[in-house]
């Protein structure tokens, strides 16, 4: 590059200059020349390298036909190419966007520089993100990408006949969704694959929320699977609506929180689940949720989920009725299952072909230890039903006489009114 040197750049380096002010001069023309020459020479080089130079992103942006991106994958794109300085909001104009995301990780994001997806309007069903003409197996794909929100959209993938709305692997910690629409693939469908929301089990996922979400269709509305026990997934005023496998699927949690959820559906697989926990422990909450599965089997299964010694995890104040051809549950424990207070619930049992095999509330015979049940309403449309009141008493179920008749207990506070027990 040194043929494009000025050589009275040169002579002014070398030359002495008996006039100050004339060499001052000089010397600035020189420096200036020098500056521009290298900004020039580093330009040549980025370019014919194919390097790109840019600001990474902060603040707020607009995607759309107005917008500062014309689509999503724009946006994605040049958020994986420059990164991020600070929290980023990308408002989407009023439109349907037929578009598959994939986000990998992206530089700069952390608990307080969250990249956020957004409706402009601030209403879910003016966004929608959804199937491409030849369908998906997923709408949106993290790919160890972590610290992403999605608001007030609608992502769906309900044209297709099988897969995912968002699927999420490898190490993605912090997502979120907040008054999200997640419509999935309609119909009889079992699996992971055809969740609505499906994190594999590799990599950490940590302090997830779902917060006013719709999930409706697919296997299940979240199905969340961790290889190292995961942190606080918290799932509070959310839909899940007409899964045929389940609700929700937690495992290998640490303190889960479901709160004030509704879970409604008309499957009747035989296995049906409305909350599954499987080895989610410490101090789980799942609290004033409904429940509402007329052709289902099972409320809330827990398998080898076990509170604290000195922190009980709490399953209080949900209303869950089942239904349909098989043996029914209300609260259901299973494996090691220890410490929990289960208070202030209410199960209904509808009328069923089995009705003998149905337990508002049971457990495996060889689990169960510090559980205390207090305070629950258990009713069954064909047997009647008992109100259990008062402090605690384990293992009441086994005790019951078989015979019908009324029984009233002293014993810890307890009344069990009208038994023709549920066991």
């Amino acid at each position: 590059m040194t043929n494009q040197l000025d050589t009275r750049i040169l002579q002014a380096v070398i030359i002495y200059e008996p006039n100050q002010k004339r060499f001052q001069k000089t010397r600035k023309i020189f420096f200036m020349r020098i500056t521009h020459l290298l900004s020039t020479t580093l330009a040549s080089v980025l370019l014919s390298t194919g390097a790109i130079v840019a600001d990474p992103l902060n603040g707020e942006y607009t995607i759309g036909n107005n917008g500062d991106f014309k689509s999503v994958n724009a946006a994605v794109k040049t958020l994986q190419e420059n990164g991020v300085s600070g929290p980023v909001w990308l408002m989407l104009e009023k439109g349907n966007y037929k578009e598959k995301l994939t986000i990998g990780n992206i530089k700069g994001t952390n608990a307080m520089n969250v990249v956020t997806f957004e409706s402009k309007t601030g209403n879910s069903d003016d966004v929608v993100i959804e199937t491409p003409a030849d369908g998906a197996d997923y709408i949106v794909l993290l790919n160890a990408a972590s610290f992403i929100a999605f608001e007030n959209i609608t992502l769906e993938n309900s044209a297709s006949t099988y897969g995912n709305v968002v699927r999420i692997e490898g190490d993605a910690n912090g997502i979120s969704f907040k008054g999200a629409k997640l419509n999935g693939v309609e119909g009889a469908r079992t699996g992971a694959n055809n969740a609505v929301v499906y994190c594999n089990p590799t990599g950490a996922k940590n302090s997830y929320t779902f917060d006013d979400t719709e999930f409706n269709n697919g296997s299940y509305g979240l199905y969340k699977s961790s290889a190292a026990s995961a942190v606080r997934t918290m799932v509070s005023a959310s839909l899940f609506f007409n899964q045929h496998e389940g609700g929700i699927k937690l495992s290998n949690e640490t303190s889960p929180v479901l709160a004030s959820n509704v879970i409604s559906t008309m499957s009747n697989f035989s296995e049906y689940k409305a909350m599954d926990l499987d080895k989610c422990n410490s101090t789980a909450v799942i609290t004033n949720n409904i429940i509402n599965a007329a052709n289902g089997r099972y409320g809330i299964f827990l398998n080898d989920c076990s509170g604290s010694a000195s922190s009980f995890s709490n399953i209080n104040g949900n209303s869950i009725s089942v239904g349909g051809k098989d043996a029914l549950y209300g609260v259901y424990l299973n494996g090691a299952t220890d410490n929990q207070l289960i208070n202030f619930n209410r199960v209904k049992l509808t009328i069923d072909s089995k009705q003998t095999d149905n337990q508002a509330y049971y457990k495996n015979a060889s689990t169960g230890t510090n559980v205390n049940l207090t305070n629950n309403l258990f009713y069954d449309l064909t047997t009647g039903g008992y109100t259990i009141l008062g402090n605690t008493y384990k293992d009441f179920f086994n005790q019951l006489p078989s015979a019908s008749g009324f029984l009233s207990v002293s014993a810890n506070g307890i009344t069990i009114e009208k038994v023709t027990p549920i066991k």
